[in-house]
């Protein structure tokens, strides 16, 4: 009889890999403390409803105010929402957030007179405002922001509505959530004699084990388990699809792919070139397919041989080599940028790493202006990959940490994902150009291994992520019409589309497998969102680009990089990539980043060449 490989409870990880949440607040008593002094102020403020802009005083007054809101609105939602990542099993946590959720619901609604009573104010009235008050132009940028949002915004009875209604559409993503990572039961896997359980935190090591048998299982199983609920995680999908599109009639846009592109401040025209790109660039990616299938040494390339080591020698990563490589890896962005990264690494535990029972999958930054510092959530396995994952997320917590520091709390909201994922996947490059020019010159099987860790990362973000946009467009469009696709329409879609992507290399048949594939979509949260996922191919491409000078030693590219981190929200996406001589408009960028991946795929071609001879 096998024995099972047990994740850890939550309460037996080690305490010193794990986020530090009183940094936050001390202890639940000094966050309710601060959520019912909040609930006063929230009150208070509502009494400036009709009085805002009746004066340059009482508007810097009143967005000063609403300033001190968001920071305290950001403190109190990070300490209510991130133990439910950690462990979706806690059902503490998930009463806080959900009380949380609900007060912020409240709050909202009775904020959301702000909007359209600001934007009874005149332009010039606002000029005028301004010269009699230059401290009021750091508001500048969010009030040209309103500006802009004039044409959807409704009145303030309306508004109101929209606000209250906020928490009770917000349950498809909690339910998603809840479901994914505290119901569904994934089959264990046999590796060694042992049975090793399968969960959203070790998925991706097991998918990745040299054994074929094991990623097949543990493929498999992962699959499964969403397809066991496959309809269930269809209709909270698709209640997504609904809320958005609903939002966006109300809104007055031409369809819910309009509104939420302009929710993100980026264009329609922004993601037609990025996807315009990427079909016509698919034969890259067919040709990276068949590359790895020669390098994982099988005839046929299957679904489980996707996240198959490239390298005969597994690496080993500490935690702690990671975080020295990372470290040094900044050098070109100076000795400040350099300390602040190892605090975050190493001394303040701004990092939540432990695989545990009922920690959810992914990686991700949580910051806003009521962070005390940037808290870094993801699994860390103790490898390449893990190493590049959590070069990824400090990007993230570097970007944040810059920014909030000099631009003003309403922005937050406005800081654009296609920014803020150039940020991060810079990060990841500069460690990638690091490993490179070291140790991996002189050993063939570790510049294997890097080459391998740069193309899962560009399989996510350049291959998955856009995969996923084109599913969202068709969702989106037939939803849009009353069209409302099934469970089993969403798995076909999703099927079909990565047979595209895939090409010749990886044959998806109609089967078992072929659903499997399929039920991808059920596994991103992103999509719960809605179009969030395009935003990391252009970001990817906006990194290649920033990065490839800088290692390539052209001069102010550091601190053309440090300039954009620190800009934030203050620009709009569009002009700040035209800052550092990006038109993301059009297709050149992520152009510009295939050619980068077509260069890995070839120098993978020429390393399957010698392995052959």
């Amino acid at each position: 009889m096998s024995t099972m490989a047990r994740l850890p409870d939550r309460i037996e990880v080690p305490e010193h890999e794990t986020w530090d949440l009183t940094s936050l607040f001390a202890d639940e008593a000094a966050f309710e403390q601060a959520a019912n002094a909040t609930d006063r102020a929230v009150e208070a403020f509502a009494a400036r409803r009709g009085h805002l802009t009746g004066s340059a005083e009482a508007l810097e007054h009143g967005l000063s105010e609403l300033s001190r809101l968001v920071v305290a609105f950001g403190r109190l939602r990070a300490y209510a929402q991130l133990p439910t990542a950690t462990d979706q099993g806690d059902d503490a946590a998930r009463r806080r957030a959900g009380r949380f959720f609900a007060r912020a619901a409240r709050w909202q609604a009775t904020l959301s007179f702000v909007r359209p009573e600001l934007l009874t104010l005149h332009p010039e009235t606002r000029s005028a405002y301004q010269r009699e008050r230059p401290s009021l132009r750091r508001f500048a940028p969010y009030l040209d922001r309103l500006e802009r949002e004039r044409p959807h915004t409704r009145s303030a009875e309306v508004e109101d509505v929209l606000a209250a209604a906020a928490a009770p559409l917000r349950q498809f993503e909690r339910a998603q959530a809840a479901l994914t990572a505290a119901d569904v039961r994934f089959a264990p896997v046999d590796v060694g004699g042992a049975e090793v359980e399968v969960a959203p935190s070790t998925i991706r090591s097991l998918e990745a084990s040299d054994e074929r048998r094991v990623r097949q299982q543990a493929w498999r199983s992962f699959a499964d388990g969403y397809l066991s609920v496959r309809d269930t995680l269809a209709e909270l999908y698709v209640g997504v699809v609904l809320e958005q599109a609903f939002e966006a009639r109300v809104r007055h846009y031409a369809s819910g792919e309009a509104a939420a592109l302009a929710q993100m401040h980026v264009s329609t025209e922004i993601l037609d070139a990025t996807l315009s790109a990427f079909t016509r660039r698919l034969p890259v990616w067919h040709r990276y397919w068949e590359v790895r299938r020669a390098l994982v040494g099988v005839d046929a390339l299957e679904p489980w041989d996707v996240f198959a080591p490239l390298s005969r020698e597994r690496r080993d990563v500490p935690y702690q080599r990671a975080a020295a490589w990372i470290i040094d890896s900044a050098a070109p962005l100076g000795a400040a940028y350099q300390a602040r990264l190892g605090q975050g690494l190493l001394e303040q535990r701004w990092v939540d790493r432990p695989a545990n029972r009922g920690k959810r999958e992914g990686a991700f930054c949580s910051s806003s202006p009521g962070h005390p510092h940037p808290f870094v959530f993801m699994t860390y396995t103790g490898d390449l990959p893990a190493a590049s994952t959590l070069a990824h997320e400090f990007g993230h917590a570097m970007h944040a940490d810059l920014a909030l520091a000099v631009q003003e709390p309403l922005d937050d909201d406005a800081l654009s994902m296609t920014v803020a994922e150039t940020a991060s996947n810079a990060q990841q490059a500069l460690l990638r150009a690091h490993l490179l020019a070291g140790e991996a010159q002189s050993d063939r099987e570790f510049e294997l291994a890097v080459l391998d860790e740069a193309m899962l990362n560009y399989h996510r973000y350049f291959f998955v992520m856009p995969t996923l946009v084109r599913f969202e467009r068709a969702v989106h469009a037939r939803v849009w019409v009353d069209d409302v696709p099934t469970g089993s329409e969403l798995v076909t879609l999703m099927r079909d589309l990565f047979q595209e992507g895939y090409g010749p290399a990886l044959a998806l048949t109609d089967g078992p497998d072929g659903d499997r594939v399929g039920i991808t979509w059920a596994q991103f949260g992103h999509l719960y969102v809605p179009f969030y996922t395009f935003q990391y191919a252009v970001g990817i491409a906006a990194a290649s680009a920033l990065t490839s000078r800088i290692v390539g030693g052209e001069r102010d590219a550091a601190e053309a990089l440090a300039s954009f981190m620190r800009a934030g929200a203050s620009i709009p996406p569009v002009e700040l990539f035209a800052s550092i001589g990006l038109d993301v408009t059009t297709p050149e960028p992520v152009e510009r980043a295939f050619d980068v991946v077509e260069g890995y795929v070839s120098r993978l071609e020429a390393i399957a060449a010698e392995r052959t001879s």
